[in-house]
C-alpha cells in the first residue's frame, strides 16, 4: 500500500510528462489521475495510512479520514473540469498544469510535516499562477501575478515560522508546532488562512474568479481553497489556542462575505463572495469541516462551470433574461445545495457542522444560513425559455456538469454524511426538514426585501473594495500582527 500511494502522489508528474510529449493522451491520463485520487480518498475514509520517508526529518504523509474528504473533491473538481473541456480540439498547456496542480494539491491535503506542507502549497501557487495567466492577454498577466505576488509573500511567513518550528522543537513535525512560540504560530496561520481564502488575506479571490477562464475558476473556488485549508486544519488541531481565533476568522470572513454577495450586481463576484463566506463556514469546526467543504466545493466548481450558457453576467438583467431548461438545472442544483435544501449533499453537511457547534457559535451558523439562502434566492428568479420565445440555441451541460449533479446527490451515502442519516433516524430528521424549510423561507424573504429596497433607487456599490493589491498586502501585515498579539510572544 506504501508504495501504491507513493506511485498515486507521483504519477501526475509522469502523466504532464507524457502529456507534453503527447498532447492526445492529455485527457485520459488527467481523467485517470483524477479517479485515482477519487480511489485513494476511499482508502483514506477506510482507516490512517501514516508514510515516513528519507528519515525522521524527512517527508512525512498521512492518509486519513480528514484528508479523505478533500482527496475525493480534488479527484472529482479535476475530473469535471477535464471532461467539461473534451469538446476543445486543442487545450494548449492546460492539461500539463492542471496534472502538476493536482500533485500540489494532493500533497497539500496528506502531508503532515511542515517543509512537506511547504512545498506543495508553492507547487499550488505555482500551478494556479500558470492557469491563470494562460489566457495571455495584459489582465490574465496581471491577474496572474497579482496572485503570485500574494501567494509569494505569505508563503515566505510561513518559512520564517516553520523555521522558529525547528529552532524551538528541533523538528519540522506539525505536531511540534502546538508546543512553539505564538510568533511562530502567527506567521503559519496568516499564511494558511491566505491559501484558505480567509478574512482578510484571502480577498485576492473575488476580482481573480471574476476574470479568469470558467474552468480556472471552478479549480480555484472548488479545490485549491478546498485543499489549501487542509493544512490551517491540521495546525488548529496541534495547536487547540489556534481554533478560537479561526473561529472568530470564519465568522468575520463568513458575514463579510454574505454581505458582500447580497451587494454584488455581477454573477462571478456574486459566486467568488460567496466562497469567502463559505470557507469561513469550514474552518468553525476543524474536525467537522471536511463534509461541508466537499459540498461546498462541488457545488461551487459547478455553478462555474453552468455559467458558460448563461447570457450575461449581470444580475440587473437576471429575471429579463430567458435561461434554456438545460442550463437551468446545474445553476440550481448548485445554488440549492449551497442553500442547504434536502436532498443535496449540502443540507446533511450543514446539519453535520451545526451538530458539532454549541452555544452562540450555532446560533451565528443559523444566521449566516438564512443569509447564505438570501445570497443564493436572487439566482432563482430567472424566467424558463417558451416555445414561442426561444432564448437562442440550446446548450446542453457536458459530462463534467453532470458529473457534480450525480455527485452532490449520491454523496449523501458516502460514510461521513450516511452516519448523519442514521442518527436521525429517531425522528430528528424532522426537525431538520423543518428548520431547513424555515431558513429557506427567511433567506427567500430577506433576498424579496433587498430587492424592494434597492427598487426604490438604493445603489448597493459604494462599499468599499478591499481587493486592492496594496490592500491585501498591508492586510497581511495588520493580520499577522494581530495573531501575535492574541496568540502571545
Amino acid at each position: 500500500m506504501t508504495t501504491l500511494a507513493i506511485a498515486w502522489l507521483l504519477a501526475p508528474f509522469l502523466a504532464a510528462f507524457l502529456t507534453a510529449l503527447w498532447p492526445g493522451a492529455g485527457r485520459p491520463l488527467a481523467l485517470l489521475c483524477a479517479l485515482a485520487t477519487v480511489a485513494m480518498a476511499g482508502v483514506a475514509w477506510g482507516g490512517t495510512l501514516p508514510l515516513q520517508l528519507l528519515g525522521p526529518l524527512g517527508v512525512s504523509l498521512q492518509i486519513d479520514a480528514l484528508a479523505a474528504p478533500f482527496l475525493l473533491l480534488n479527484g472529482l473538481v479535476a475530473a469535471a473540469v477535464v471532461l467539461e473541456g473534451a469538446r476543445r480540439p486543442n487545450p494548449g498547456p492546460f492539461l500539463v498544469v492542471l496534472l502538476v496542480l493536482q500533485v500540489g494539491l494532493n500533497s497539500a491535503i496528506v502531508a503532515v510535516d511542515l517543509i512537506s506542507i511547504y512545498v506543495a502549497l508553492e507547487v499550488v501557487g505555482i500551478g494556479a499562477f500558470l492557469l491563470l495567466g494562460l489566457g495571455g492577454d495584459e489582465r490574465a498577466i496581471w491577474l496572474a501575478l497579482r496572485y503570485g505576488l500574494v501567494s509569494n509573500t505569505v508563503m515566505l511567513l510561513f518559512l520564517i515560522g516553520v523555521a522558529l518550528v525547528y529552532q524551538e522543537q528541533a523538528s519540522f513535525a506539525l505536531a511540534g508546532a502546538g508546543r512553539s512560540s505564538g510568533i511562530a504560530l502567527a506567521l503559519m496561520a496568516v499564511a494558511l488562512t491566505s491559501k484558505a481564502e480567509l478574512f482578510v488575506v484571502g480577498l485576492w479571490l473575488p476580482r481573480t474568479n471574476a476574470e479568469a477562464p470558467l474552468e480556472v475558476s471552478a479549480l480555484l473556488s472548488g479545490a485549491v481553497v478546498s485543499a489549501g485549508v487542509v493544512p490551517l486544519l491540521r495546525l488548529a488541531l496541534a495547536a487547540p489556542v489556534l481554533v478560537p481565533v479561526l473561529q472568530g476568522l470564519g465568522l468575520a470572513c463568513a458575514a463579510l462575505g454574505i454581505v458582500y454577495a447580497l451587494m454584488e450586481t455581477d454573477l462571478r463576484r456574486l459566486l467568488a463572495w460567496s466562497t469567502l463566506s463559505q470557507m469561513g463556514l469550514v474552518v468553525l469546526a476543524p474536525a467537522a469541516g471536511g463534509l461541508y467543504a466537499v459540498a461546498h466545493g462541488l457545488a461551487k466548481s459547478l455553478l462555474f462551470l453552468g455559467t458558460r450558457h448563461v447570457g450575461g453576467r449581470s444580475l440587473a438583467a437576471w429575471r429579463r433574461t430567458p435561461l434554456p431548461t438545460s442550463a437551468r438545472w446545474p445553476l440550481l442544483a448548485g445554488s440549492l445545495s449551497i442553500a442547504g435544501v434536502p436532498p443535496l449533499l449540502g443540507f446533511a453537511a450543514k446539519e453535520q457542522l451545526g451538530a458539532a457547534l454549541t452555544g452562540p457559535l450555532a446560533g451565528a451558523l443559523n444566521v449566516l444560513a438564512v443569509g447564505t439562502v438570501a445570497v443564493y434566492a436572487r439566482l432563482w428568479g430567472a424566467p424558463g425559455e417558451t416555445p414561442e420565445h426561444p432564448s437562442g440555441p440550446h446548450p446542453t451541460g457536458g459530462l463534467g456538469v453532470g458529473l457534480l449533479m450525480a455527485a452532490l446527490l449520491l454523496l449523501n451515502l458516502a460514510p461521513g454524511a450516511r452516519s448523519l442519516w442514521g442518527d436521525w433516524a429517531d425522528g430528528s430528521l424532522a426537525w431538520a426538514l423543518l428548520k431547513a424549510g424555515m431558513t429557506v423561507a427567511l433567506g427567500v424573504g430577506l433576498a424579496a426585501l433587498l430587492d424592494w429596497v434597492r427598487s426604490l433607487g438604493w445603489r448597493p456599490w459604494n462599499l468599499p473594495q478591499p481587493e486592492h493589491l496594496d490592500a491585501l498586502l498591508g492586510a497581511t501585515v495588520v493580520l499577522g500582527a494581530a495573531l501575535v498579539l492574541v496568540l502571545g510572544p
